[in-house]
């Protein structure tokens, strides 16, 4: 039983799965290897990096994900599903039981059906999706499922996503903690 799974392992998601891995959740980032920012060789407006390409930063959150204790796995997720016990994530090699799920990842989301989740239409560009999850104001779209970047939004830029991957996993951990959650390095 996982704490919390994240489908997607793109900049969104790396992001939320470290953050919730540094908070000491039991943490799984599920990605299908077919990430957005991997078609970027030249990202210029991120604080810290005076350029960076799509795939070195992925890189660099595979790595920081792993220092804070969280898993990576490139599988792709066929189904989720609520349980008794939470939720059930379904991918092409496995089946994995955890209490929440932050979904992070573009395309389509025939997978999470089940979930009776409510979509509004996306925008007209070839980056984006027909359509995204409709969330309230702190990324959550039903009980124990949380989204973020172009899951949930129709900005396409990398800073973006890292902040509402943040924003996504901070909520969550509020909600499951019963306490705003604050991450203060010292």
């Amino acid at each position: 039983m996982k704490d919390v799974i994240v489908i997607g392992g793109g900049v969104s998601g790396l992001q939320a799965g470290s953050f919730t891995a540094k908070a000491g959740e039991d943490v799984l980032v599920l990605d299908s290897g077919e990430s957005l920012v991997l078609n970027t060789s030249n990202i210029q407006n991120l604080i810290g990096h005076d350029s960076i390409s799509g795939s070195e930063l992925l890189k660099k959150g595979k790595e920081k994900l792993d220092e804070f204790g969280g898993e990576f796995k490139e599988e792709e997720v066929e189904k989720v599903e609520r349980t008794d016990e939470g939720l059930k994530v379904t991918t092409s090699e496995e089946e994995y039981e955890t209490e929440y799920v932050i979904v992070a990842s573009a395309g389509m989301h025939d997978y999470l059906e089940e979930l009776d989740l409510d979509f509004v239409e996306g925008r007209d560009d070839p980056y984006l999706m027909d359509e995204h999850i409709d969330t309230d104001e702190d990324n959550k779209a039903a009980e124990n499922v949380y989204a973020a970047g172009l899951a949930r939004y129709w900005v396409h830029q990398t800073s973006f996503a890292i902040g509402d991957g943040t924003k996504a996993a901070a909520n969550l951990l509020s909600e499951k903690y019963g306490e705003p959650y604050q991450d203060h390095d010292t």
